[in-house]
């Protein structure tokens, strides 16, 4: 189960609109409940919440934060190499 201190830190890292987001995501990569249907924004919300537990949600939520961090860090280390100083050749 999400406890109370995650719960912020995931919203923030998803961001705005995120229950959208997040079942926009299970739908992308086929994650459905046991009637093979898609989760409801309602279900994500309780147990995103840390109202309700369920595995494979909760499971599909951190990947998902994971997917995002790993790609705010990749386009920070591009950022950076596109603004680092630019070394002149030296005559030796």
């Amino acid at each position: 189960m999400i406890r109370e201190n995650e719960i912020e830190g995931l919203k923030k890292r998803i961001g705005g609109n995120y229950l959208a987001k997040i079942s926009i995501y299970f739908n992308q990569h086929m994650i459905f409940n046991k009637f093979n249907q898609p989760f409801s924004t309602s279900y994500i919300s309780r147990v995103l919440n840390g109202k309700m537990p369920n595995d494979k949600v909760e499971s599909g939520i951190w990947k998902y934060a994971e997917e995002i961090k790993r790609a705010e860090e990749k386009d920070a280390e591009r950022k950076a190499k596109i603004l680092e100083p630019v070394k002149l050749p030296t005559n030796d």
